[in-house]
């Protein structure tokens, strides 16, 4: 009797120390699941496309951490180019970053899909912020019936505005020449050149889309294969729009550019619109390669037909 009293408390611990393993076991991996999510997730929100005023709190944020889950995303809120296109009120879905495992799809298919679906919708609201910076330009400019002010009698906004510009002149039509959109196809194809269609190390690492140079290396990515005596690196950004404003701003301050917005503002004096095939034509100091940089950024536009994009309501004269 004694025996078998002991055999029974034995199989009772050994279930015991069983199930307080498993359970350890479970936390333990609970706890690596949430540690991972912690530093690899990625925050987004969903707005209404035609609301018109981005900085706006009527939107819904959320958190993922994968690549698949960025398609689900895509997919729970009917989001796609022909929704964008086709639909005013369509949701906007606002990635913070690119997911570590986008090279993790195997359909290059998808992957390019996936790429486009992220980037669209947040060149299309940095785009829009600056529309939204224009007319507020053109709105006091008429106001004031076309009359030139000195700096000094402008109202803050308008001088805070114009510093954010890079600007320092009184004429408003000068400043007005800085902010004017990026047509859509253009900033997306070059967005495609510079990150490999989302495979680069740079946009993985630092939210890098363009491949913008720095030399702070507090706030820069080194690249592998810089050359000796080159001190540049890749600028990272807290966030992909952080990443795209920049590049706007970039077009539409540096003097290498100058001609790219000499040409656009033609094209508004003229009432045309702002076609990305027509000005890649003035991009050639983006990059060494030129001309045959120009010819690849134009080749991916009509390729992928992004000239559809130039034609979306809400950036359109």
């Amino acid at each position: 009797m004694k025996q078998t009293n002991a055999l029974y408390r034995n199989l009772v611990i050994l279930l015991i120390s069983f199930l307080l393993v498993n359970l350890a076991i479970g936390f333990y991996k609970s706890f690596s699941k949430i540690k991972n999510f912690n530093t690899s997730s990625i925050s987004f929100r969903v707005q209404n496309k035609s609301v018109l005023d981005y900085f706006t709190n009527k939107s819904t944020v959320d958190y993922i951490s994968e690549a698949e889950e960025m398609i689900d995303i895509f997919d729970k809120y009917d989001f796609s180019v022909e929704s964008f296109m086709n639909e005013p009120s369509s949701s906007l879905i606002i990635f913070s970053s690119w997911p570590k495992d986008f090279m993790n799809i195997n359909s290059v298919k998808k992957r390019k899909n996936l790429f486009i679906n992220t980037l669209l919708p947040i060149i299309f609201i940095e785009n829009r912020k600056i529309l939204e910076d224009r007319k507020k330009i053109l709105d006091w400019w008429n106001q004031s019936d076309g009359e030139i002010f000195s700096r000094e009698f402008w109202p803050n906004w308008l001088f805070e505005l114009s510093e954010k510009y890079n600007y320092s002149e009184s004429s408003l039509g000068n400043l007005l020449i800085r902010v004017d959109i990026i047509p859509l196809s253009l900033a997306l194809s070059q967005a495609a050149i510079e990150s490999g269609w989302g495979s680069s190390r740079y946009l993985n690492e630092g939210n890098a889309i363009f491949g913008q140079y720095t030399f702070d290396k507090k706030s820069g990515i080194k690249p592998k294969e810089r050359r000796d005596g080159q001190k540049f690196y890749v600028k990272k950004f807290a966030n992909l729009s952080e990443s795209v404003g920049s590049y706007l701003k970039n077009i539409n301050t540096h003097r290498a550019y100058e001609d790219f917005r000499q040409e656009r503002r033609k094209l508004r004096m003229n009432g045309e619109d702002l076609l990305g095939n027509s000005l890649a034509n003035y991009m050639t100091n983006y990059s060494e390669r030129n001309i045959e940089y120009v010819k690849d950024i134009k080749h991916l536009i009509e390729t992928n037909n992004f000239m559809k994009f130039d034609k979306v309501e809400g950036l359109m004269n």
